[in-house]
């Protein structure tokens, strides 16, 4: 995209930045456009219908156009790739199409923003809904110039008569203002919904935008300070909120004494309901102090020496029992692979391996704490979020409220923090019960210590795995086990506060999200547990998948080890899924690896060591493998990722660029759960509530080379999940480095220098 084609477009916004002589222009697209200045309330409208185009595209005067979808942009580059899917298809330049996302007035439900789903379920959507739209334009051009439609040419969002160059219309003049009132048809909801069937779409081989490098629309807004999150959104009459919270996570209020915060300046209501206790006040700073005052920090006072009083609730296990109680938990079971005697095979094996592997309860986080503006008056509601699923939050706090969907509006706006079902759904519920409670709007930003310990968490997971090898060092059998307690608990915390736990949401096991794809003759891969396992369980990125691929390489890689195999070449021979064995050579040929057994000793003069590993996964049909180069040193029991080489399969690409900017924050964000994060807690509470108590990666760590390759980028795949995959093999692939360079193996998260030097003293 040319400096000379953005200038038209930007001007268009009418918004400039000016700093002493430098004038500096940008876009910010779909509702980031706000900026800092307050956003009008008005009144709630409902979703638009999908079966009409306007749903999906509006066509302005001024010859650009907008994307309607109800997808959401969570860092990743969807919004960009969207907008390329409807371009293509279009025939219009990708940089004078703005997109609108989310909010539920303007864009129909294409189900939640999870699950690398985006692009493989709402891209044919809204490539379906460009097409149909291209060919209505056509149409009405024709009748502009009373010929045929086949006698039209279109591109950049110019149609021109055939073999008569002067007899040109852009799409805008043409629409001249005009709503898109075309019925296209459209069916069912969602993942599942389909958009104008009829439609004729483009070749593949075609394809100008699809597939190429397009700069992503936030980054210059993000870049320069001036993109508005939902952290920055202000409307009139605005008051903020805080909540206090229970100091046991299921801990009644007995007593609270307003005269404690009625002093506070700015200070307007204390909101309690049942065991909810907020304050509302005129300004943030004031919100801050009147919940400090009441007991929101858990100080080390103790919670006697606060006027908010709560029951002495200690029904945590015991942090160190957390294993023996996610193996006791109840719930169903679930068969992944099923094939031959397993049992038979045990039996007349010459040797077995087993190992167990574990994985504590991690967090999302999200450096920006979650946060939501709520305006709730007697029949509509009005709301303010980042959340992921927008179209299904209008359902769930309409439920909370006691309200119909058609009263409610959510307005999204990106947050400075997302992936999975963070604290931001809780952040609308929280800001639902205040405004209601005093009848004006109010903004509730969580605290740090809201972020950590009250968002739901991933689940800890234990996985029991063995293998039996003939007298030839065959694997004639295979068994994964592994005890997964929910990760599905979309239950909101102010409800439970409040008294109704299971009116929002629900609680329970979702699909393993392990997908064996081993040759074995007997094979017995299985999932159980079910319930809720000490704290709040909910996505997180790659949820289940990214453990349980870390047991299932790392063993495999035991595996290879006891019999003597190059760890890559061992499973190139216990596989016939063709996308798999391209990414695992793919990635070997990038890196330059040399078959070799893993050499699984630590050098003996105790200085540090060099280790290469390598692991590969099946996330939502893309096959991703990683190879990593390790430094291990013994004596201060660090591991240093150096080098880092991915070769991904999702299918048909839609900007390279941004496939690598997700790999790349995929690996940085895995290596730190890998190698740093765990969560904490007592018996009362979570106690990690801070960035001390739960470290990240910091960027001295990061590795100094993240290679990506590109694999089977061909239209006669779809485009499949690009979001989560390469998060899935990184604590394997670390794991197995580690064992290659000291001979110690790490089968728990994460591999904090303790843990490396137990080994070590172990291998």
């Amino acid at each position: 995209m040319s400096a000379a084609r953005q200038i038209p477009s930007l001007a268009r916004r009418g918004f400039l930045q000016a700093t002493g002589g430098l004038v500096v222009s940008f876009a910010l697209f779909g509702t980031s456009e706000a900026a800092s200045s307050l956003l009008p309330i008005g009144h709630v409208q409902n979703p638009p219908d999908a079966a009409k185009l306007y749903a999906w595209l509006a066509v302005h005067p001024d010859n650009t156009a907008t994307l309607y979808t109800g997808k959401v942009e969570v860092g990743t580059g969807a919004q960009t790739a969207l907008a390329q899917i409807a371009a293509e298809e279009l025939d219009f330049p990708v940089d004078r199409l703005d997109v609108v996302m989310g909010t539920t007035s303007q864009t129909v439900n294409q189900g939640p923003t999870y699950g690398s789903m985006t692009i493989r379920y709402a891209g044919p959507q809204i490539r379906a809904a460009a097409a149909a739209g291209r060919a209505a334009l056509l149409e009405q051009a024709a009748t502009h110039f009373a010929t045929t439609a086949d006698n039209i040419n279109a591109k950049d969002g110019v149609f021109s008569v055939k073999n008569a160059a002067q007899k040109t219309i852009t799409y805008g003049a043409l629409v001249a203002g005009k709503q898109l009132d075309v019925t296209i048809g459209a069916t069912g909801a969602g993942f599942a919904m389909k958009v104008a069937p009829q439609a004729k779409l483009k070749d593949p081989k075609n394809y100008t935008v699809v597939g190429r490098f397009v700069p992503r629309k936030d980054i210059p807004a993000k870049v320069t300070g001036a993109f508005t999150y939902v952290q920055d959104v202000k409307v009139p009459g605005m008051l903020h909120g805080r909540v206090v919270r229970p100091y046991g996570v299921n801990a009644t209020l007995i007593s609270v004494d307003e005269s404690a915060v009625k002093s506070i300046p700015g200070f307007v209501q204390l909101v309690r309901r049942d065991n909810f206790l907020g304050v509302v006040c005129t300004s943030e700073w004031s919100a801050i102090k009147a919940a400090e005052a009441l007991g929101a920090v858990l100080h080390p006072k103790g919670p006697a020496a606060y006027p908010a009083k709560w029951s002495d609730w200690n029904g945590l296990p015991a942090m160190d029992d957390i294993w023996n109680v996610v193996r006791a938990g109840a719930g169903k079971t679930t068969a992944v692979a099923n094939t031959g005697s397993v049992d038979n095979a045990m039996g007349d094996a010459k040797r077995t391996l087993k190992a167990t592997y574990q994985t504590p309860f991690q967090m999302h986080g999200s450096i920006g704490p979650s946060c939501a503006v709520a305006d709730v008056s007697k029949d509509r509601a009005i709301f303010w979020s980042g959340t992921q699923m927008p179209h299904e939050d209008r359902h769930d706090i309409a439920k909370l409220l006691g309200m119909q969907p058609d009263q409610l509006e959510i307005r999204w706006f990106e947050a400075s923090g997302a992936y999975g079902r963070n604290g931001l759904d809780h952040a609308v519920a929280d800001a639902a019960i205040m405004s209601q409670a005093v009848g004006k709007p109010v903004r509730v930003q969580w605290m740090r210590w809201d972020e950590h310990g009250w968002e739901p968490k991933g689940p800890p997971i234990a996985q029991d795995l063995a293998a039996a090898i003939d007298d030839k060092g065959k694997v004639t059998a295979w068994t994964h086990h592994m005890w997964i307690p929910t990760f599905l608990d979309t239950t909101l915390v102010a409800a439970a506060l409040i008294g109704h736990p299971n009116r929002v949401g629900s609680v329970g096991l979702g699909v393993p999200a392990i997908t064996y794809a081993y040759d074995f003759d007997n094979a017995d891969v299985t999932s159980h547990g079910d319930g809720r396992v000490a704290l709040r369980t909910s996505w997180l990125r790659s949820p289940a998948q990214y453990e349980t691929t870390f047991a299932m390489e790392a063993f495999i890689d035991e595996v290879a080890a006891a019999t003597g195999e190059d760890p890559l070449a061992f499973r190139l021979n216990h596989l016939k899924d063709p996308r798999a064995i391209d990414v695992l050579q793919a990635a070997a040929k990038q890196y330059g690896w040399q078959p070799r057994a893993a050499l699984g000793k630590a050098p003996a003069d105790g200085k540090p060591a060099h280790g290469r590993g390598i692991a590969w996964a099946n996330r939502d049909d893309s096959r991703v493998a990683t190879i990593v180069d390790v430094i291990v040193d013994p004596a201060s029991g660090r591991i240093r990722v150096t080098r880092v080489v991915v070769a991904q399969d999702c299918g048909l690409v839609i900007n390279p660029d941004g496939i690598r900017n997700q790999v790349e924050g995929n690996v940085i964000q895995s290596i730190s759960r890998t190698l740093h994060e765990e969560v904490m807690f007592d018996r009362a509470n979570v106690t990690s509530r801070d960035w001390i108590g739960y470290p990240i990666l910091r960027f001295d760590e990061v590795p100094d080379s993240i290679e990506v390759v590109i694999v089977n980028n061909d239209p006669k795949y779809p485009s499949y999940g690009a979001g989560e995959p390469s998060t899935c093999p990184t604590a394997a692939v670390i794991s197995n480095a580690v064992f290659d360079a000291t001979g110690a193996r790490l089968r728990q998260l994460p591999f904090r220098p303790d843990r490396l030097k137990a080994a070590l003293t172990q291998s």
